[in-house]
C-alpha cells in the first residue's frame, strides 16, 4: 500500500512550483490510510481536472491556505508562554506585597477630583487578585495559539476547496477592513468628546475596549475562514474528526473573547487605576459589537437572502452551488454575522457583567478603615423608621447615635480583604475560573459511535456530546465560585475575622417599645424607644436595602452564581424547544406548510411570540431572586455566573458557523456525497447550537443591562451617596434617605420616556430589517444580471464561473452604509432623553427599552430559527418525499424562512447589544446630565442632528434600492429555463467499462465528466460506469449509437464479447 503521508504529484499543468510544498493531505493516524472512510488524497479528489477540455481551471493565484503551520502563531505561542512565565513570578512577588505600592493603591474613582457624581470612600486596589486575573488571561492565549495551530496543521483539501475558502476569506477581511475604517472614525469621536466631557481615564478605557472587541472579532474570523475549509477536509475520514476542527476553531473564538476580555479589562484597571472608568471599556465594547453584529447581520442576510431567491427559487439550482455568484457572499456573512459579530456582542456581555460587578462592589456598605461610616450604615434603619432628626428639616439620627460618646470606636477597623476590594475582586476571580474551565473543557470532544445510530438521530448524539462538555464546565465553575466565596467571605476569611461580622457581637441601637413613642429624641438625640443589643453588622444603604449578616454572605453570592448558571441553561433548554424540529412548536409551522405561505408565516410569529413567555418568567425570577440574596450586587453577579461557561458556549457557538461554511464549501468544490452527508450532520448541529447561543445572548443581555442600570442609578446622583449619608468626624451628613429623588410615573416626562423607550426597539427592528431587504435587492440584481448575461452560467458549463466578487462588494457596501442609521439611533437616544428631559426619564427610557428590546430579542431569534428548521424539516421529507423539496409545502415554508433570516440573524441578535449599548451609554454620560431640564437644548441639538442624518441616510438608501429594483425589472425572467439539477456521483461496488475508450464529446463523456471525470474513477467515487446519473434519462429508450458507443477493438484484455458496441445495456 502506498504511504499515506507521500507527497502527491500535483495535477496536470500546475507546476510543482507553483504549489506549497507543503500543501500534503495528512490523514491524522497511521489507520487512516487513503482510501479509508472516503480519505483521498487531495489532488485525487479534484473531479475533472485530468480532463483536458472541460477543466475547471483552479485560480492558482487564490490557494493562499495550503500551509501546514504559522510563523506567526509559533511567535505569538512563545510570547504568549513568557507572559504567563512572566505573570506568575510578579503575582507571587505581589501575593506577599514585596513589589512597592503593590498593596497599597487607593482607586483614583474615590478621588473628588475624579469627576464622578456619586462618590464613595477610598479602598485599596485588590492588585494580587487583578494580576491573577491578568495570568489566567495570558495562560488563556497560549491555549488559544495551539489550538489555532492545530487547526491550521490540519488538511485543507482539494485545490478548489482551498480557492473557495481563500475567496471567503478575502471577503471576511475586507468587509472588516472597510467596516473598522468607520469605527476607527466612530470611537474617536466618542473619545474626544468622553476625555473632554468627564476624564480621560474613561476615555481612555473606552479606546482601548472598542480596539479589544474589534481584535476579538478579527481573531474569530481569521481562525474560522480557515477551518472551514479544514473541517470539509477531515469530514471525509469521519464525522468525528470534523466535529473536532470545527470545534476546536470556535474554541479559538470562545477563548480569546474570555481571555481578551478579562486581561483587558485588569490591564485597563492596573493601569488607570480606576473602577469607575472601566464603564468606558464597557462603552467601547458595545459600540464596536452594535456595528460589527448589525454590518455582519445585514451583510449575511442579505447575500443569504439574494442568493436563495434568485437561485433557489427562480433558477431552481441547488443551495450552495457554485453556478450561484452569490453563494461564496453567503459563506462570508456567515463568518463576518456570526462569528465576528455574535464574538463582539458576547464579549460586550462578558466585560459589561464584570464591570457592573465591580462597580456595585466598590460602593457596598463594607467599607475600608472607616469606623464611623460602618456604624452609621448599621443604624439608617432608624432613619428610616423614625425620619430625619427634627423632621422634616433635620439631619440624621444614625449620625448622632454613632457620634455621641464616641460610639463608633466599637466598631471595626476593615482591612483590605475584609473590605469593599474583596468585592471589587471577585467577578474578576470569576473570570479567572471561567477562562481556566474553558482551557481544560475545549480540548476535546468525545463523539459517540454512530454506525449503529440511525441518520435522523445523529443530531441528538452530537448536541449530547457538546452538551456534556457544558455541563462538566459548568461543574467547575460551579467549584471555582465556592471555593472563592467561602474563601473570600468564609468563616476563615479576613471578612469575617471583625467584630460584628462572625459572631453577632456587634454593639447596636435597636428600637423597640411604643412606635409612637419611641422615635422621640433624648437630650443626647437618641431615640427614647431604643436599646443597645448585640448583633450582627447589617448595613442599609440609600436604596434601603437592608443587607445580610455576613456570615451569610458565602452562601447567598453562592446561590446567585448557581441561579444565574441555571438561568442560563434553562434559557438553552427553552430556545432549543422552541427552535428544533424534534419538538411541536417548529412541527407545528412545518404542518401549516400544507396550507400555504400565509399559514407558515401565521404560525410562525405565534410560536415567536408564544416563547418569549417562559424565558421572561425566567429572568424576572432570577432578577428578584439574587436582588433578595444580595441587592443589585446579587443580579450583577448571577450575570457574571452565567457568562463564566462563556468560552465554553461560544465554542459551541462559533462552531455552527464554522460547519455551515464547511457544508458549503463541500458542496461547491462537488465533494462525494458521503462527505456532505458528514458535513450536512455537522451543520444540522451548528443550527442548533447557534440558536441556543442566541438565547444565551439574549439572557445575558437583560441581566448584564439591568445590573449596568443600577449602577447608573447610583451614579447619577438622584440617590445620596455614602460619603453625604455618614458625613465625617468633623462635619455633618450633607444629605439623609429622604434625600432620594424619586423616579415616579407621576412624572409626565417619565411616562414620556416610558413609552419611547417600549418604542425604539421596533423602530431599530425595522430599520435593520429594511436594510436587509434594500441589500438583498442589488444582490438579487446582480445574480440575476449574471445568470442572463454569463453564457453558459445556468447551465454549469465546463469553465464559467460566476463573479463573486461582485457579490462581495454589494454587499460590503449595502451593510457599511445600513448600519449606521440604527447605531446612531442606539448611541443618541439616552443623550437625547438625558440631557433634554433629566435623569430620571433617562431611567424609564432604559427600563423600558431592556424589558421592550428582550422582548423582541427572543419573538424574532426563536420565530426566525423555527422558520429555518420547520423548511429542513419538510426537506427531510418528514411529511413525505412528494411533499419535501420542490413542492409547495416547500415553498410555503421557504417563504417563511425567507422572513425568518433576518429576524434571526440580524434584528433579533442585534436587539441584545441594542439594550447594553443605550445602558453603557448612559452610565457614561450619566454625571454630565441633571435630574431637571436645565440642558433642554442640548437634547434639543442632539435631536435635530438625528433627524437630519436619519433623513439623510434614508433618502440614499431608498434612491439606491429604487435603482436596483428598476434594474430587476429590466433584467427580463421570460422564457428562462431552469437550471439542471447538479449532478452529483454514487459509488459502485465494481468497474464494469475501461475507462480509456470512452468517446471523446459523447453523451457518455459528457456524462462522464460531469460526473467526476477519471479522477472520480481512479478515486473509487464511480466504479459502475453504465449507471452514471447523466445517461439515466436513455434506459427507458435505447437507440442505436445515441453518442454513446464505446470502442474496445484496441484493448488487449477486453473480453471478445465486449469488444463491441454496447447500445443495448445503456
Amino acid at each position: 500500500m502506498e504511504d499515506p503521508q507521500a507527497p502527491i504529484p500535483p495535477p496536470p499543468g500546475v507546476d510543482d512550483e507553483e504549489v506549497d510544498p507543503d500543501f500534503v493531505p495528512k490523514p491524522p493516524d497511521a489507520d487512516h490510510a487513503i482510501g479509508e472512510k472516503g480519505f483521498v488524497p487531495a489532488w485525487d479528489l479534484k473531479y475533472d481536472e485530468d480532463e483536458e477540455e472541460g477543466e475547471y481551471e483552479v485560480d492558482l493565484t487564490a490557494l493562499r491556505d495550503t500551509g501546514s503551520t504559522s510563523i506567526i502563531l509559533v511567535v505569538f505561542l512563545v510570547f504568549w508562554v513568557l507572559i504567563t512565565i512572566f505573570f506568575l513570578v510578579w503575582l507571587g512577588l505581589a501575593a506577599n506585597c514585596q513589589i512597592e505600592g503593590i498593596c497599597t493603591t487607593i482607586d483614583q474613582s474615590t478621588n473628588p477630583d475624579a469627576g464622578y457624581l456619586f462618590e464613595t470612600f477610598p479602598f485599596i486596589i485588590p492588585s494580587v487578585y487583578i494580576w491573577a486575573a491578568m495570568t489566567a488571561a495570558a495562560l488563556g492565549y497560549v491555549v488559544v495559539c495551539l489550538y489555532a495551530i492545530n487547526v491550521i496543521r490540519q488538511d485543507c483539501g482539494t485545490p478548489r476547496m482551498v480557492e473557495i475558502a481563500s475567496y471567503i476569506r478575502e471577503g471576511s477581511v475586507e468587509f472588516l477592513r472597510r467596516e473598522y475604517a468607520f469605527l476607527i472614525i466612530l470611537i474617536l469621536a466618542l473619545l474626544l468628546l468622553t476625555g473632554f466631557g468627564i476624564n480621560w481615564r474613561l476615555a481612555v478605557c473606552l479606546l482601548i475596549g472598542a480596539f479589544l472587541s474589534g481584535v476579538t472579532g478579527y481573531i474569530g474570523m481569521s481562525i474560522a475562514t480557515r477551518g472551514n475549509v479544514r473541517t470539509s477536509a477531515m469530514s471525509a475520514i469521519g464525522i468525528e474528526d470534523g466535529l473536532n476542527i470545527a470545534f476546536r476553531s470556535g474554541a479559538v473564538m470562545g477563548l480569546a473573547v474570555v481571555s481578551t476580555g478579562l486581561g483587558g479589562l485588569s490591564a485597563s484597571y492596573l493601569l488607570l487605576r480606576d473602577v469607575r472608568a472601566l464603564a468606558g471599556f464597557s462603552a467601547g465594547a458595545s459600540s464596536v459589537a452594535l456595528f460589527a453584529r448589525v454590518g455582519g447581520g445585514i451583510y449575511t442576510k442579505a447575500a443569504d437572502v439574494g442568493a436563495d431567491l434568485i437561485g433557489k427559487v427562480e433558477a431552481g439550482i441547488p443551495e450552495d452551488d457554485p453556478r450561484n455568484p452569490a453563494t461564496i457572499a453567503d459563506n462570508v456573512g456567515d463568518n463576518v454575522g456570526d462569528v465576528a459579530g455574535m464574538g463582539a456582542d458576547l464579549f460586550e456581555s462578558y466585560v459589561g457583567s464584570i464591570v457592573a460587578t465591580a462597580i456595585l462592589g466598590a460602593s457596598l456598605p463594607y467599607y475600608f478603615a472607616n469606623s464611623l461610616a460602618l456604624c452609621v450604615a448599621n443604624h439608617l434603619y432608624i432613619d428610616e423608621t423614625c425620619g430625619p432628626l427634627g423632621f422634616p428639616d433635620g439631619t440624621s439620627y444614625a449620625y448622632f447615635v454613632c457620634t455621641t460618646d464616641d460610639f463608633y470606636l466599637s466598631y471595626p477597623f476593615l482591612r483590605t480583604f475584609g473590605s469593599v476590594s474583596m468585592f471589587v475582586a471577585f467577578p474578576f476571580m470569576m473570570g479567572c475560573v471561567g477562562v481556566l474551565t474553558a482551557c481544560i473543557c475545549t480540548f476535546y470532544v468525545r463523539v459517540p459511535d454512530l454506525s449503529k445510530v440511525k441518520r435522523e438521530h445523529w443530531n441528538e448524539k452530537l448536541l449530547l456530546a457538546l452538551n456534556l462538555n457544558i455541563a462538566v464546565g459548568a461543574l467547575f465553575v460551579l467549584g471555582g465560585a465556592a471555593g472563592l466565596a467561602w474563601g473570600f467571605f468564609g468563616a476563615s476569611s479576613d471578612f469575617q475575622n471583625n467584630l460584628g461580622f462572625g459572631e453577632a457581637d456587634l454593639p447596636r441601637f435597636v428600637l423597640s417599645g411604643d412606635p409612637d413613642t419611641q422615635c422621640i429624641p433624648n437630650e443626647n438625640n437618641i431615640p427614647v424607644g431604643s436599646t443597645l443589643e448585640f448583633d450582627y453588622y447589617r448595613p442599609l444603604d440609600s436604596l434601603l436595602y437592608e443587607y445580610p449578616a455576613p456570615v451569610e454572605v458565602p452562601w447567598r453570592l453562592f446561590l446567585c452564581v448557581i441561579l444565574g448558571l441555571l438561568l442560563g441553561v434553562s434559557i438553552g433548554f427553552l430556545t432549543e424547544f422552541s427552535t428544533s424540529g424534534g419538538y411541536w412548536p417548529t412541527k407545528s409551522i412545518a404542518q401549516s406548510g400544507e396550507y400555504g405561505p400565509g399559514a407558515v408565516v401565521i404560525q410562525g410569529l405565534g410560536i415567536g411570540m408564544l416563547s418569549t413567555v417562559a424565558p421572561m418568567l425566567l429572568v424576572l425570577a432570577v432578577i428578584i431572586g439574587t436582588f433578595a440574596l444580595f441587592s443589585a450586587y446579587g443580579i450583577a453577579i448571577s450575570a457574571v455566573g452565567m457568562l463564566s461557561t462563556l468560552g465554553i458556549t461560544m465554542a459551541t457557538d462559533a462552531y455552527g458557523p464554522v460547519a455551515d461554511n464547511a457544508g458549503g464549501i463541500a458542496e461547491m468544490a462537488e465533494l462525494p456525497p458521503e462527505v456532505r452527508e458528514t458535513t450536512d450532520a455537522l451543520d444540522a448541529l451548528g443550527n442548533t447550537t447557534a440558536a441556543t447561543g442566541k438565547g444565551f445572548s439574549n439572557g445575558s443581555a437583560v441581566l448584564t443591562a439591568y445590573a449596568l442600570l443600577t449602577a447608573l442609578i447610583q451614579d447619577s446622583g438622584l440617590a445620596p451617596d455614602p460619603i453625604e449619608l455618614t458625613g465625617t468626624a468633623d462635619e455633618l451628613p450633607t444629605k439623609i434617605l429622604d434625600d432620594t429623588i424619586q423616579i415616579s410615573l407621576t412624572d409626565i416626562y417619565v411616562v414620556g420616556a416610558v413609552f419611547i423607550g417600549i418604542m425604539l426597539p421596533y423602530l431599530f427592528g425595522a430599520l435593520t430589517m429594511l436594510a436587509v431587504s434594500r441589500a438583498a435587492r442589488a444582490i438579487m440584481a446582480e445574480v440575476r444580471h449574471q445568470f442572463n448575461t454569463v453564457p453558459g452560467l445556468r447551465e454549469g458549463k465546463p469553465g464559467v464561473r460566476p463573479n463573486h466578487r461582485r457579490c462581495i462588494a454589494i454587499s460590503t457596501t449595502s451593510s457599511i452604509r445600513e448600519m449606521i442609521a440604527p447605531g446612531m439611533i442606539a448611541i443618541l437616544s439616552p443623550l437625547i432623553i438625558g440631557f433634554a428631559f433629566g435623569q430620571q426619564p433617562l431611567v424609564g427610557l432604559l427600563i423600558a427599552a431592556i424589558g421592550s428590546g428582550y422582548m423582541m430579542g427572543i419573538l424574532m431569534s426563536n420565530a426566525g430559527g423555527a422558520w429555518d428548521n420547520a423548511k429542513k424539516l419538510v426537506e427531510s421529507g418528514y411529511f413525505g418525499e412528494e411533499n419535501s423539496k420542490g413542492s409547495e409545502w416547500h415553498k410555503a415554508t421557504v417563504a417563511g424562512d425567507t422572513v425568518g433570516d433576518p429576524f434571526k440573524d440580524t434584528s433579533g441578535p442585534s436587539m441584545n447589544i441594542l439594550i447594553k449599548l443605550m445602558t453603557t451609554v448612559g452610565l457614561v454620560a450619566i454625571s454630565l446630565m441633571r435630574p431637571d431640564l436645565s440642558l433642554w437644548y442640548v437634547g434639543l441639538i442632539l435631536f435635530v442632528v438625528v433627524v437630519v442624518l436619519a433623513a439623510g441616510l434614508w433618502w440614499i438608501n431608498g434612491r439606491d434600492a429604487n435603482k436596483k429594483m428598476e434594474e430587476m425589472k429590466s433584467i427580463s425572467t421570460d422564457g428562462q429555463i431552469k437550471a439542471p439539477p447538479k449532478v452529483v456521483a454514487k459509488r459502485a461496488t465494481g468497474r464494469s467499462v475501461p475507462i480509456d475508450e470512452v468517446v471523446d464529446g459523447s453523451a457518455y463523456d459528457e456524462a462522464l465528466n460531469a460526473a467526476g471525470g477519471v479522477s472520480a474513477v481512479n478515486a473509487g467515487v464511480n466504479v459502475d460506469l453504465t449507471n452514471l446519473p447523466g445517461l439515466r434519462g436513455f434506459e427507458d429508450e435505447p437507440g442505436p449509437n445515441q453518442d454513446v458507443t464505446i470502442n474496445f477493438d484496441d484493448v488487449d484484455d477486453a473480453p471478445p464479447d465486449e469488444a463491441r458496441t454496447r447500445d443495448d445495456e445503456v
